[in-house]
């Protein structure tokens, strides 16, 4: 059985761990092959590309066409679509060592009952951390009292200087309770928060055993001091944060977005900072990367921006491997496997075979 793992060739950082852990799969072919993409721009430019824009634009890389037998086939951020998916024989899984999922047509892998596995909370530690910081960093005036100083000056006033808050006592919001979110519990509780989510994926009862109160959507915004967004951008997601819930914050509020930008309306939520509706917000993501240098955002002083930084560590970067190889043996096996992504395909006669006949082959 033979599984291709695809190496981004201009990112070298990322092999050793790639090929590490994937020799760690038994009863397999290990075949590497390597990726570059579109060399006429650089690196995040391509990454940005195929996250807003999807694979299909992209051509097909040679490794797939150079390795038609292969049954397993993992990469990070090359593009996963149909039209690459057909050039295989006798492909089953696919493992994507990231946890965004906009680099593969999920769609087009269901349909040809192939199995789609990522690495879903690899970088969770590293965004929860960020998160917390980038609460503390707009609350507290940190960052723009670093450039003050920096710049030679020494401001000790601030737009929000008279209701700088405590962290106790006070009532932070999660948008959405999956990985990041339940890690964002525990860390906060240290700080003796009032904790409440909205999330209609996540039974309360769950909630509740990491103390954070269920809530609705409205109830979420118009409570929180600090609104921190955790959910997936998706069709059904898009903008799902918009002027009427913005506007219904408390004015003392703190609204940060370290998940993805299109879940929000930045035009809705400029105006709101601009018309100081709420106290600030913190921001690692944008509509558009990097921020141009005329953009509005750049003028206000209640919003610290950051560039796209929250879950880059290098102990989420390693991580991601010994999660995804360790995940296909999981669902081979046939156990519980986080990080699945359609499990429909458990409904296809040919993939259950397959896996049958993989689990025999591993000596699972």
């Amino acid at each position: 059985m033979k599984m291709t793992c695809v190496i981004e060739t201009r990112i070298p950082s990322l092999r050793d761990s790639i090929i590490r852990f994937a020799q760690t799969v038994p009863g397999v072919t290990m075949q590497e092959a390597g990726w570059t993409g579109d060399e006429s721009v650089d690196i995040p430019t391509l990454f940005r590309r195929i996250e807003t824009e999807g694979p299909d634009g992209e051509e097909i890389p040679s490794a797939f066409t150079d390795n038609p037998d292969t049954e397993i086939l993992v990469g990070s951020f090359c593009p996963f679509a149909g039209k690459g998916m057909d050039v295989f024989d006798n492909l089953h899984l696919i493992g994507v060592i990231r946890a965004g999922m906009e680099n593969i047509d999920i769609k087009a892998a269901t349909e040809r009952g192939i199995a789609v596995i990522n690495a879903g909370g690899r970088n969770a530690d590293a965004v929860s951390d960020f998160t917390i910081g980038m609460m503390l960093s707009e609350a507290r005036n940190i960052a723009r009292a670093h450039h003050s100083v920096a710049s030679g000056g020494w401001q000790e006033d601030f737009s929000s200087s008279a209701t700088t808050p405590d962290m106790r006592g006070k009532t932070v919001a999660l948008f959405g309770f999956g990985y990041i979110g339940k890690l964002m519990a525990e860390k906060l509780s240290g700080f003796h928060v009032h904790l409440i989510a909205y999330d209609p994926y996540v039974d309360p009862d769950v909630l509740r055993q990491y103390g954070v109160t269920s809530v609705d959507k409205e109830t979420l915004f118009k409570e929180a001091d600090f609104l921190s967004i955790h959910a997936r951008l998706t069709d059904d997601t898009y903008h799902i944060v918009g002027r009427a819930e913005l506007e219904s914050m408390k004015p003392t509020a703190y609204f940060i977005n370290t998940a993805r930008a299109g879940l929000v309306d930045y035009s809705a939520l400029y105006d709101v900072l601009k018309d100081k509706k709420i106290a600030g917000a913190a921001l690692d993501v944008f509509d558009n990367e990097p921020l141009a240098a005329d953009d509005p955002f750049r003028s206000l002083d209640n919003v610290t921006l950051t560039t796209h930084r929250a879950g880059s560590t290098i102990d989420a970067t390693n991580n991601s491997p010994r999660l995804i190889f360790e995940r296909i043996r999981n669902l081979i096996a046939g156990k519980q496997t986080e990080g699945f992504v359609n499990p429909q395909v458990l409904e296809n006669p040919a993939f259950l075979a397959w896996r049958e006949k993989a689990k025999v082959q591993m000596g699972l």
